[in-house]
């Protein structure tokens, strides 16, 4: 069937909208005409009811009307389409596909025949690429030798990676890798989709050596990540076969001895079918920055070191300001966490110059236009760099709004909530969820990958999704991350279809309070044992010193402080550990600002039980402050791990870690508090972390 442009994008528009939508609103949207909107109708109904779709007209508004199947099948239909037609914003993406792929330049009669449009227009075109490239990137214009694109390597791969994000919005591409047989509709779909700026045969090679990597590795990185860095190797083998090489990068020599770099340059040998050896160093680095720039799910699972304390008091302030700019206190421990583990990935970005792709970014704006304003402000700042994207702002704007639900929302249900953008977007949504419908009280984030295993585990009563799962054997909501009126009623219907209204379910307990079986007591009790039994170890080491006399240099300092443990721990190694901690990375920027404490920590084979001491020195030590700036210190901390230590314990030490940033109460008392009265406050926090 053969369907217009601008009625693809009608359709697709319709197929976004929640709610009812004037044309007006949906010529604005298309920047067209309403007149223009309106011609184009008789074919979108057309073409809905051959797909038993309907528009319903009622008070000047449209809406889409269908069964939840029909209506998916019609997103396939959209998505698979083979047209011949482009919209001008279709037009310049090939255009500017075509330049990336093409060194040697194109003639303009050759892009306006491909299109079937005039030069003029081309020129036309070209004009507004120009106008939204990045710094750095041009187009040339030579006479006789037609136009080109003038871009670092680096620039073109960025630009590539771009094209690619914003053709798979919904995560498809993440669902085609969990396809198991690639169907030959599939295939076109997705060749059309890539605008083979990657060939599938490559595509689906990275993915498999990701995955394999993924799994041995035990990496707990998001689903989104993931298919970043699929689509970003990917392109980097494809450009590697054409002999477009990463020359140079300005990067830190260190790389060359880190673990990201090794795996890189395996990576990119087994992929290759070469030795690790023949690799050239530029693009090993180039990858090794994104595994680098990697996020994790799991906000919970840090052990604070220099970098992260460093991001603490980033996050701290930005909280704090962003608490002035609304005058409303915000739960700050959940907002910490979910800061620390976006925060981390992102200042790796920005001081690699490595860009990301947001989604949602015009629907954040849209949605959350004021905050946005004062999250980029706060940023702003804070932070000493180049101004940072948009895209990057949106995703904390999704942490702060999280909170901000949150604040509004009660507890109460059962279901699971698949999201593939990452910690910000899965709590607002979980939030929303709960706010709009307090009796959701078991909600759990799951990535695509953990579906399947968490649907046998658990007793499911809903499966809400933000990504397109394609066609599958059990229901389901597809929801925008933000979740609208329209779809929380969708819903509300849905469970009340199932026998299961929310008076029902809290009659069946009398009170409304969630009943906990034997098997839900077992583990919340074991969970509750092994936080005890971490506490109980590390108030065992506890231990508050005064050093009585200067020891001299640095090292003396530490020997000292390093042989007090050998009270505790007499198969520790002194010289070695002090030779780790005197390490460049370790040592460099490690006082906290606004006090006078220093922090040392780390985590190594040698050490066989959790250590958490501190020493109050005779004298003041000139160390460079967590800021850069040179600060004296008058406490030592130290805080050691072994190296394989359970998730459960540097959950714990994270806390210790948190302390010094967060309480000021904290910094008064081992200025002038008694060696009673700081173990006293370090018991009583040790305490109300065992009771929550």
């Amino acid at each position: 069937m053969y369907l217009s442009a601008r009625a693809r994008l009608i359709l697709e528009q319709f197929l976004d909208y929640s709610l009812p939508v004037s044309l007006k609103k949906l010529s604005k949207d298309l920047n067209v005409s309403e007149r223009t909107i309106r011609r184009d109708m008789k074919e979108v109904e057309d073409t809905l009811f051959s797909y038993n779709l309907q528009l319903k007209k009622e008070n000047g508004l449209y809406q889409l009307l269908g069964s939840d199947k029909d209506i998916q099948n019609f997103r396939w239909y959209l998505m698979d389409l083979s047209y011949n037609e482009y919209s001008p914003d279709e037009r310049q993406l090939r255009i500017l596909k075509t330049l990336l792929k093409e060194e040697n330049g194109v003639k303009l009669i050759g892009l306006a025949n491909d299109l079937n449009v005039t030069v003029s227009t081309i020129s036309g075109d070209l004009n507004k690429l120009e106008e939204q490239l990045p710094n750095g990137v041009t187009i040339e214009r030579k006479r006789g030798a037609g136009v080109s694109l003038e871009a670092p390597e680096i620039e073109k791969r960025h630009l590539m990676s771009e094209i690619v994000g914003e053709q798979f919005p919904n995560y498809q591409l993440l669902k085609y890798f969990q396809k198991k047989e690639k169907s030959e509709m599939t295939t076109t779909w997705l060749e059309d989709r890539l605008l083979n700026l990657v060939d599938e045969n490559i595509l689906q090679n990275v993915e498999v050596h990701i995955r394999e990597w993924r799994e041995r590795e035990v990496q707990e990185i998001s689903d989104e990540a993931y298919v970043n860095l699929v689509v970003h190797l990917s392109i980097a083998i494809e450009r590697i076969i054409d002999g477009n090489f990463v020359q140079s990068y300005d990067y830190e020599q260190e790389i060359l001895d880190s673990s990201e770099y090794q795996t890189a340059q395996r990576l990119l040998a087994d992929i290759l079918e070469i030795e690790s050896e023949v690799v050239p160093e530029g693009e090993a680095v180039y990858i090794s920055m994104y595994l680098r720039s990697l996020k994790s799910r799991k906000a919970d699972k840090v052990f604070f070191e220099n970098e992260d304390m460093q991001v603490i008091l980033f996050a701290k302030k930005m909280i704090g300001l962003v608490e002035e700019e609304l005058d409303q206190e915000l739960p700050k421990d959940q907002l910490l966490k979910g800061l620390i583990s976006h925060l981390k990935p992102t200042f790796r970005r920005l001081e690699q110059g490595l860009r990301i792709y947001n989604p949602l970014i015009q629907s954040i704006k849209q949605d959350y236009p004021e905050l946005f304003q004062i999250i980029r402000r706060v940023f702003d700042q804070i932070y000493q760099g180049d101004k940072v994207l948009d895209e990057e702002i949106g995703y904390l704007v999704l942490h702060f709004g999280s909170v901000l639900l949150q604040l509004e929302s009660e507890a109460e249900f059962s279901g699971l909530v698949v999201c593939a953008s990452g910690i910000g977007t899965s709590r607002m949504l979980v939030t929303r969820l709960r706010q709009k419908i307090p009796q959701m009280k078991k909600l759990q984030t799951v990535s695509l990958f953990e579906l399947a295993k968490k649907r046998k585990e658990s007793d499911i009563d809903i499966i809400i999704s933000t990504i397109d799962l394609g066609k599958v054997d059990f229901d389901y909501f597809l929801v925008s991350p933000i979740l609208t009126e329209q779809e929380i009623m969708q819903i509300d219907l849905y469970l009340k279809n199932a026998g299961k209204t929310y008076s029902q379910r809290k009659n069946s307990t009398g009170t409304g309070a969630a009943e906990l079986t034997t098997y839900g007591a077992i583990q919340l009790i074991e969970e509750r044992q092994i936080y005890h039994n971490i506490v109980l170890d590390i108030l065992k080491n506890f231990n508050y010193v005064f050093l009585e006399k200067q020891m001299g240099t640095t090292e003396d300092i530490l020997r000292a402080v390093c042989t007090q443990l050998l009270e505790k721990d007499s198969t520790i190694n002194v010289e070695l550990l002090i030779s780790l901690l005197m390490k460049d990375e370790n040592w460099s920027g490690f006082g906290i600002p606004n006090t006078r404490i220093g922090m040392f920590h780390g985590r190594d084979e040698m050490i066989q039980q959790p250590f958490f001491q501190l020493f109050h020195l005779s004298e003041e030590l000139s160390v460079k402050g967590m800021d850069q700036t040179e600060m004296n210190v008058n406490k030592l901390v130290l805080l050691l791990a072994p190296e394989k230590y359970s998730q459960e314990g540097l959950k714990v030490l994270s806390y210790i870690s948190a302390m010094f940033v967060d309480d000021p109460e904290l910094v008064d008392i081992l200025e002038y508090g008694t060696v009673k009265e700081v173990s006293n406050y370090f018991v009583k926090r040790l305490m109300d972390f065992l009771a929550i």
